[in-house]
């Protein structure tokens, strides 16, 4: 089982079938099942961490950050990041955790009360380095930088670019240690 947090990207916006989203492919490629609590405009919201399924997911991605940047001060950020990742890590020992910092987006070097871009991910990655099943994996170049691959230009994945996202996050998945290595 895939259980799958994360903003409109994650819901899949602008794909032109919901199995061409970037976690439909992702369950696929897992063959699990997929649950996805993607949310469009969503940011980190612990609240939502702390509700537990009636399953023990085997996977669990999480994929906030990007509307955070846009919305929220550095501080509120580290504050609600720390909280959701404390909850969902003790709400689920047993599963493998991926913490999926940001993709690139056009507009990553515009000003923001939040601060610079590369923030998110760091902030990530500290709050998450002390809890033992939770691993980072940076969302920066999974999908190509290129306009191309974005349907709005700017942040919402094309198709193309939901299969690069797909493609390239199951790589980094199946390289861990614990997992057997995939042919990517």
């Amino acid at each position: 089982k895939l259980l799958a947090f994360g903003d409109s990207i994650t819901q899949g916006y602008d794909a032109l079938r919901p199995s061409a989203s970037y976690i439909s492919r992702l369950a696929d490629k897992l063959r699990a099942e997929e649950f996805n609590k993607g949310i469009g405009g969503e940011v980190f919201f612990p609240a939502l961490a702390k509700t537990k399924e009636d399953f023990t997911p085997d996977y669990i991605t999480v994929a906030y950050g990007t509307n955070d940047f846009s919305k929220r001060t550095e501080a509120d950020f580290k504050e609600r990041c720390k909280d959701f990742y404390m909850a969902l890590s003790q709400n689920y020992p047993e599963s493998e955790i991926f913490a999926i910092t940001p993709i690139w987006r056009s507009d990553y070097t515009g000003k923001r009360n939040f601060g610079p871009f590369e923030n998110v991910e760091k902030i990530i990655r500290e709050t998450v380095s002390p809890l033992p099943n939770i691993t980072v994996i940076s969302g920066f170049d999974l999908v190509p930088k290129s306009e191309d691959y974005f349907s709005d230009l700017r942040l919402h994945p094309t198709d193309t670019g939901f299969e690069y996202y797909a493609d390239n996050l199951y790589c980094e998945i199946t390289k861990m240690p614990e997992k057997e290595s995939g042919k990517c």
